[in-house]
């Protein structure tokens, strides 16, 4: 546990020697993933988040239901949490009512982006910037807000310059450079760019801390080279496989038309027990566990109305 105030966890992050592996996900549990596998601090997807709701990356989510997320991300753990802010949801003012909700949330930091609202997605078609004014704008809104409620909290300007139209490598790092001579963002973000040759150019451009980010150039490049380039952080999205194994499993027990291949799975969690893989059915992730659960009731509770936690059937005995 750590007792680091969120922002100054997460500035410690960014400004680390050493780009720092930065598990990326979508809800709480993934947070407390995090922290338990030893992680420093742990970023909450924007689209992730939508897409595990049911609802597409194009900005419909509001304020509020981002913020209650994130919140609950934020409490799952005590690792500091960095999070998706889209565009800081409307004018100045509503951009400074952004950063005062995700500090009160216990968030350590978002990004916001320099795109034309409604957003889109990073990198997919259809990406337009607003003006460069307008960009400033907005992130000085943040500064501000934040130099008033935090200083310690993190403002990370997010240019999807590259992927735009008519953008490219050039537009992206002459909006980064921008960015850091005319607000007060802490770190530049680069979205969308495709190959690691061009994010060392856009971080050889650009005053630190910095970072470039495309799902194709994770794990391509190691800590030590990524250190080298300048790269800040690198997003691990280590939650890709709650989305194709699990279809897969809901894919063949549809195809077979019996409930087997789920049956086969437990024994592959099976297999586990023991090992550092070996979460159970995931409870050992949840707060507050159920060992402090016992020992409040044993602390606080008269003996009579204490519960018999010791003979019980045990459920992962099943498996």
């Amino acid at each position: 546990m750590t007792l680091t105030a969120p922002g100054k966890a997460l500035r410690a992050v960014f400004e680390s020697e050493e780009t720092a592996l930065v598990p990326f996900g979508s809800l709480p549990i993934h947070s407390a993933m995090a922290q338990h596998a030893g992680f420093g601090a742990f970023q909450l997807s924007g689209g992730m988040s939508a897409w595990w709701q049911g609802i597409s990356d194009v900005g419909w989510l509001t304020l509020t239901e981002v913020v209650d997320h994130a919140k609950r991300t934020a409490r799952a753990a005590d690792i500091p949490i960095y999070c998706d802010a889209d565009t800081g949801f409307g004018a100045p003012i509503n951009v400074q009512r952004t950063v005062a909700e995700f500090i009160n949330a216990g968030v350590g930091g978002i990004h916001i982006e320099d795109q034309r609202e409604p957003k889109k997605s990073g990198g997919v078609a259809g990406i337009e910037l607003v003006s460069d004014a307008e960009a400033i704008g907005r992130l000085n809104a943040a500064g501000d807000a934040r130099d008033k409620l935090d200083e310690d909290f993190v403002i990370v300007a997010r240019t999807d310059g590259y992927g735009a139209a008519g953008g490219g490598v050039d537009e992206a790092i002459r909006r980064a450079q921008l960015y850091k001579a005319e607000t007060g963002a802490d770190v530049i973000f680069f979205e969308g760019m495709h190959t690691w040759e061009q994010a060392e150019l856009a971080l050889k451009e650009t005053p630190g801390p910095a970072y470039a980010v495309s799902v194709g150039m994770i794990g391509r490049r190691t800590v030590a080279e990524m250190t080298a380039l300048g790269q800040a952080i690198q997003p691990v999205p280590f939650v890709l496989p709650g989305i194709h194994e699990v279809w897969r499993l809901l894919a063949d027990v549809k195809e077979s038309g019996e409930a087997t291949p789920f049956a086969a799975y437990l024994d592959r969690m099976g297999a586990d027990a023991g090992t550092h893989y070996d979460v159970g059915w995931g409870a050992m992730f949840g707060r507050p566990s159920t060992d402090y659960v016992r020992e409040t009731e044993e602390k606080y509770l008269p003996q009579s109305a204490q519960r018999d936690y010791d003979n019980h059937a045990h459920v992962e005995e099943h498996y």
